[in-house]
């Protein structure tokens, strides 16, 4: 479960959609569909098209038979994160 966020500062919405749209994908193998997507965020279907959209061209979402799942720079980062435990000496392994 996530840890309670420290309110203040300047946030920008467009980064924090497109962060919980990576969360939700992670939390479905099977992918998600832009529509659920969209429920979700509580967003307009054109807005989330647009950040699904940019998340898959970086790499960070693929689009197959019109379901998002993880992509491979997602899948990169999570093995690049420190596993449990790790000293940060050596690269661990985190499963997305």
């Amino acid at each position: 479960m996530a840890q309670p966020r420290a309110a203040g500062g300047t946030r920008l919405q467009s980064v924090e959609r497109a962060l919980r749209i990576l969360t939700e994908v992670a939390r479905h193998p099977q992918g998600l569909t832009a529509k659920r997507l969209a429920r979700f965020l509580d967003v307009p279907l054109a807005t989330t098209y647009h950040l699904l959209r940019t998340l898959a061209h970086e790499g960070w979402l693929e689009h197959t038979e019109g379901h998002y799942r993880v992509g491979p720079d997602a899948v990169a980062f999570g093995r690049a994160l420190p596993g449990p435990g790790d000293d940060g000496s050596e690269q661990g392994v985190c499963t997305v």
